[in-house]
């Protein structure tokens, strides 16, 4: 019977789908232009159903240009650099460099968040957390992924909402992403 009810669950998440899911990304932009370029290119990375918003709790720090007593100028030909200073990643941007900031952004945070494009599917597939392998894409092998960790305890790997279970919130979660 746990098999049957298994593979219900799973058919009306894949057919219904699931409710929309935001992706947060965690980034520490430093300063009002910085933040508004960072909400404004992730912004183009979502869509009404899976929004992208800034989650300013972790992850790299951003600055416009080098910061500090101790900053080192830019290589003109440079659009930014990733350092790591006292333990922390940042990444720099050249204000002066050959990209605008947000081209400059776009291409950086590409590389940070392992997209293979920026683009609203790429972004779906790598930041839902329903791409299970980390290939880009949610496919068929994500699902049997999912389906190997359904209903045991203390399984990791396809909680997608992070309740420490693999169960129908997870499946519902996978259906809203999945895109036969």
């Amino acid at each position: 019977m746990n098999g049957l009810k298994r593979g219900a669950a799973l058919a009306l998440a894949l057919l219904l789908g699931g409710t929309a899911h935001a992706a947060s990304v965690k980034l520490r932009p430093q300063g009002a232009e910085m933040t508004r370029a960072v909400q404004q290119v992730l912004a183009a990375l979502g869509t009404p159903e899976n929004p992208v918003t800034l989650d300013t709790s972790g992850g790299p720090l951003l600055f416009l240009g080098g910061s500090g007593a101790n900053a080192v100028p830019f290589n003109p030909d440079v659009a930014a650099r990733t350092l790591n200073v006292g333990g922390e990643r940042r990444i720099e941007f050249n204000p002066q460099g050959p990209l605008a900031l947000e081209a400059a952004l776009r291409a950086e945070l590409t590389r940070e968040l392992g997209l293979k494009d920026w683009t609203p599917a790429a972004a779906r597939a790598r930041l839902s957390g329903a791409d299970l392998n980390g290939d880009g894409v949610i496919d068929l092998t994500d699902l049997a992924l999912l389906m190997n960790s359904y209903g045991k305890p203390d399984a990791t790997v396809g909680d997608l909402n992070q309740d420490r279970r693999v169960d129908d919130a997870d499946l519902r979660l996978f259906g809203a992403q999945y895109r036969p």
